[in-house]
C-alpha cells in the first residue's frame, strides 16, 4: 500500500482524468479495435496469432483471479479510491492484474512480430503507463501488477514457441476443435469474462478458415476494410446489447455465442466483404493460375 500512497501523495483531478484515459487503453474496447486492425489491415497471420496469444493469456488471467480471489486495495482502505470510474475498471479479484498481464501479452507479441526499435519503444511505454495507472487509481496492488506482468511475459513466450512450431491439422479438426474445446470450456467452467473471451478465440480460429484474409493488397483499401470490421463488430455488440435479455446475455451460451458472433464479423464477414468489393483481393492459388494461364 505504501506505493500506492506515495503516488497518490501527487494526486489531483487533472491527473486522475489523465490515469482514467491510460488505463482505459486496457478496456474491451480498444482491444477489439487494435485485434481488428491488427487482422484486416496489417497482416492477418500474423494478427490471428496475436488474438490467439491474447485471449489465451487474459483467460488464463481469468482462471488465476479466481483462484487466488485476492482483494483490491479500494476494499482494504477505502480512501485510495479515486472514484467510482475507477472502481468501476477493477471489478473481482485483485491478483493478478488483468491490465497489466493483458497489456504486456499484447504489446509485446505485437512487438515481436513488428520487429521495430521505435514500436519496441512504444510497447514499453504503454505497459508501463497502464500499470502505472492501475496503482495511482487505487485498483491494484504492487503485487497484483508485478504478479500481471511476469504471467503476460510467460504467455508471450509459451505463445510464440509454439506460433513457431505451427501444428498442422486437416480443416475440419481445425473448424471442430477450434469451436467446440472454447465452447466446452465455457459451459463447463463459466467465468465472469470467459465469454467474451473464449466466444472471441473461437471466432480467430474459425473465421480464417472460413474466408482467408489477404492482406498484400492495397493500404488505403485496407483501411476502409478495418473501419467497417470494427463498424460491424460494434455494430454487433450494440445490438446484442439491446436487444438480448440481460439472462441471455449472462447466460454461458449466450454469452459465448454473442461474442463469437461480433468477432466473426471482424475474422470471416468483413473479409467476404472485402473480397467481393474488390477492397482487398483472395489469394490467389497454384491451380488458379495454372487454369487461368491454360485459358490464355
Amino acid at each position: 500500500m505504501e506505493l500506492i500512497y506515495l503516488l497518490q501523495s501527487v494526486a489531483s483531478p487533472a491527473l486522475d482524468t489523465v490515469m482514467l484515459w491510460i488505463t482505459q487503453l486496457g478496456s474491451e474496447q480498444v482491444y477489439i479495435v487494435l485485434l481488428i486492425v491488427a487482422f484486416l489491415v496489417i497482416d492477418a497471420e500474423k494478427g490471428r496469432y496475436l488474438a490467439l496469444i491474447f485471449l489465451v493469456g487474459f483467460y488464463l488471467n481469468q482462471v488465476l483471479k479466481g483462484l487466488f480471489a485476492t482483494q483490491r486495495p479500494y476494499l482494504i482502505d477505502e480512501t485510495v479510491s479515486r472514484s467510482q470510474a475507477a472502481i468501476d475498471s477493477g471489478p473481482g479479484s485483485g491478483f493478478p492484474s488483468g491490465h497489466a498481464q493483458s497489456s504486456v501479452t499484447f504489446w509485446a507479441t505485437a512487438a515481436y512480430f513488428v520487429r521495430r526499435r521505435w514500436f519496441s519503444v512504444l510497447a514499453v511505454v504503454v505497459v508501463l503507463a497502464i500499470s502505472l495507472s492501475r496503482l495511482y487509481l487505487g485498483v491494484h496492488l504492487p503485487i497484483d501488477v508485478v504478479g500481471g506482468l511476469l504471467v503476460g511475459v510467460l504467455v508471450v513466450v509459451v505463445g510464440i514457441a509454439l506460433e513457431r512450431r505451427r501444428l498442422l491439422l486437416p480443416l475440419a479438426a481445425k473448424l471442430v476443435l477450434g469451436l467446440l474445446l472454447p465452447l466446452l470450456l465455457q459451459l463447463l467452467f463459466p467465468l465472469d469474462e470467459s465469454g467474451i473471451l473464449l466466444g472471441g478465440l473461437a471466432a480467430f480460429v474459425v473465421g480464417p478458415e472460413l474466408i482467408k484474409h489477404d492482406t498484400s493488397g492495397p493500404l488505403a483499401g485496407r483501411l476502409v476494410l478495418g473501419l467497417i470490421g470494427i463498424a460491424l463488430a460494434f455494430g454487433v455488440l450494440a445490438l446484442s446489447s439491446a436487444l438480448l435479455p440481460e439472462e441471455v446475455k449472462r447466460n454461458a451460451l449466450g454469452s459465448f455465442l454473442r461474442y463469437f458472433l461480433l468477432a466473426l464479423s471482424g475474422t470471416a464477414l468483413a473479409p467476404w466483404l472485402g473480397r467481393v468489393s474488390g477492397l482487398t483481393r483472395g489469394r490467389t492459388t497454384r491451380s488458379s493460375v495454372v487454369a487461368s494461364a491454360g485459358r490464355s
